[in-house]
């Protein structure tokens, strides 16, 4: 089946709040979409039902969105996983993000960024 913005279920997980309602508002108008604001909660919810794509933040309270990026792929390797993050990368935090994202996006960023990751998912899901 075909996937478009009204079928494409998104997972957003970040700490912090005005993130998650800036996103979820925006992308409730293009999907389906869920918010957590720990690892463990997206794991959580990842178990339950598939996600096709997942913005994850880097920095997270508990467990790392790096370590909880390679959770999910092991989990649900046909989610696409969307690294967020308003720090610098490591060069090994780097290789990590090239070995198991979809895509980076560095905060700030535009909620037109966000919609583009959407739409080059939706294209890429349906290959």
């Amino acid at each position: 089946m075909k996937k478009d913005f009204k079928t494409i279920r998104i997972l957003v997980v970040d700490d912090n709040p005005l993130i998650l309602i800036s996103m979820s508002r925006f992308l409730k108008k293009i999907s389906l979409v869920k918010t957590v604001s720990t690892a463990e909660e997206a794991l959580d919810v990842i178990k339950e039902q598939h996600y096709d794509l997942c913005f994850l933040d880097v920095t997270l309270p508990g467990m790392t969105g790096l370590d909880a990026m390679k959770l999910i792929k092991e989990l649900s390797p046909n989610t696409k996983v969307a690294i967020m993050t308003g720090t610098l990368l490591d060069e090994a935090m780097r290789e990590q993000v090239d070995d198991y994202a979809y895509t980076f996006l560095e905060k700030p960023f535009a909620l037109s960024d966000i919609e583009g990751v959407a739409k080059r998912a939706t294209i890429a899901l349906n290959q």
